[in-house]
């Protein structure tokens, strides 16, 4: 990762992997960048995506350079509480700093190359073949955990909280929760080669692709949105336990690219 400049996107999602992977380890995440975020919205993505507070993740949650002092006081009040807010909360804004902030986390750019955590989760959406994922999946993971969950509009907005557009996110909402969701929680076989991204493509293509929503299943692509998730539909229990189990060896490691990518502005 040390290589490339991120893009925004994946350098908050950069940021979301340090935060996590520093608390799991005990290791301190203070001084690798977090006070040089592009918005404060960074801030708070990473603090709801956690369901945890700034000073939890050992986060600065307002960015070093300038920026709209109604979005940094709004920002401070969304994380102040446990779990942070959300922005539907707010009501009208004044400024139209929060959309265009989800927009850039949402454009595509080429993927870095994550370095890879076993820990993992995968969550078959409504209606798709989940015979057929698991079957897919066995091919390169163990399937830890297996469980039916009926999604809230809450447990969609954590899992996409950068999604925007009123329409977008009604059709969002009624389709996630329309109907259970199975949530498979996996470890990668130590032989596994391919990335998250690749297996989720290959998954995806063999089902036939879909929509942009109705695409079969969930699967985090990157180390911070994986642990998050499983923590989030398996509990920090069962995510510390498989952490240490499979991941700790390679942590000093990731921590370092992490750093260095930070770094790269």
């Amino acid at each position: 990762m040390a290589a490339l400049q991120l893009a925004h996107r994946d350098r908050v999602k950069t940021l979301l992997a340090f935060a996590l992977e520093s608390r799991l380890t005990g290791a301190t995440a203070s001084g690798a960048g977090f006070d040089r975020t592009d918005s404060p919205w960074d801030a708070w993505w990473i603090c709801y995506r956690t369901a945890a507070s700034a000073d939890d993740l050992c986060l600065d949650p307002l960015p070093a350079g300038g920026s709209c002092a109604q979005c940094c006081r709004d920002v401070l009040a969304l994380i102040a509480t446990n779990p942070p807010g959300h922005p539907d909360s707010l009501g009208p804004r004044a400024c139209s700093c929060m959309p265009e902030w989800a927009q850039r986390m949402r454009v595509a750019a080429p993927d870095p190359p994550w370095p890879a955590v076993r820990t993992t989760v995968a969550m078959v959406k409504p209606g798709a073949d989940a015979e057929a994922i698991r079957r897919g999946l066995r091919e390169s993971h163990v399937i830890v955990t297996a469980v039916e969950r009926a999604l809230t509009t809450a447990d969609v907005r954590r899992l996409y909280p950068d999604a925007y557009g009123a329409e977008y996110i009604a059709a969002q909402d009624t389709y996630l929760t329309i109907a259970p969701v199975q949530v498979l929680v996996l470890v990668a076989q130590p032989w596994t080669a391919a990335q998250a991204k690749q297996i989720k493509t290959r998954l995806r293509e063999h089902l036939g692709t879909g929509d942009p929503l109705r695409n079969h299943l969930h699967m985090p692509d990157n180390p911070g949105d994986a642990l998050c998730d499983v923590q989030h539909f398996a509990g920090p229990d069962l995510l510390r336990d498989l952490y240490e189990r499979y991941d700790s060896d390679g942590s000093t490691r990731r921590l370092l690219g992490y750093r260095a990518a930070l770094a790269r502005r």
